[in-house]
């Protein structure tokens, strides 16, 4: 009996990463991405996710920032506490670009994308209400349809093929595992505020589930337009 290969994307659903983060952001390089969480690239070394781990221990109160590249795009992954939810990192890294936003934990899954520093599209799989942001809601129509076809559960699964086909590339657990450029960012150096993984049980009054960091205040016009921490007082 021939054992049955693993389909890419089956890693986001099998509890391989419990927690993940992973950003995806249009024609910037790795450095770019680096310096918009906060890392300087400069201390940036090529480890595997298993060397990452030895050399900067779970335990440890950190960011671990692993990033690579995917035909045009540069993604950049986290598996522990994560700074690529806070709105800050995320207006930096979407203020000439676009960012595709894709984070898990305690069995929620929250996808964003933003560009031009404004979000364009924020909401959980498989919730009824409309998504948040200006749009177009590409991604929620792209995840919805698959939660149809495929008939599966709302899990990160299903939002990871829907990201995957709008960059146009799969994202295999071997390539996230694999060699990786990776800096750690320890608390010292990340951003003020809130960013651990939201927790369930705590009511949000909109969707149900407390979404943490995840929520963007708006400005006085009612816009989606994010803070930039360089430029705020």
């Amino acid at each position: 009996m021939v054992d049955r290969v693993p389909l890419w994307w089956e890693w986001a659903d099998n509890g391989v990463a419990p927690t993940f983060c992973l950003n995806l952001v249009r024609g910037l390089s790795v450095g770019e991405v680096f310096a918009a969480y906060g890392a300087d690239p400069q201390h940036a070394r090529t480890l595997s996710g298993p060397e990452a781990d030895t050399l900067y221990p779970m335990a440890h109160p950190s960011a671990l920032l692993r990033a690579g590249q995917l035909d045009g795009w540069t993604f950049c992954f986290e598996d522990r506490e994560a700074e690529g939810l806070n709105p800050d990192v995320l207006a930096r890294l979407s203020e000439h670009s676009e960012v595709v936003h894709l984070f898990y934990a305690v069995g929620m899954t929250v996808v964003e994308r933003l560009e031009n520093g404004r979000r364009l599209e924020s909401f959980e799989p498989g919730q009824v209400r409309p998504p948040r942001g200006t749009g177009p809601h590409t991604l929620h129509r792209a995840v919805d349809a698959e939660l149809r076809n495929q008939q599966a559960p709302a899990g990160p699964g299903s939002a990871l093929r829907a990201v995957a086909r709008h960059v146009g590339s799969e994202i295999h657990w071997d390539r996230l595992a694999g060699p990786l450029r990776t800096v750690y960012l320890p608390d010292a150096r990340r951003e003020p505020g809130p960013t651990s993984p939201p927790t369930c049980g705590a009511p949000h009054p909109d969707l149900g589930h407390y979404l943490g960091t995840l929520e963007t205040p708006h400005t006085a016009e009612g816009t989606d337009a994010l803070p930039d921490s360089r430029t705020s007082g």
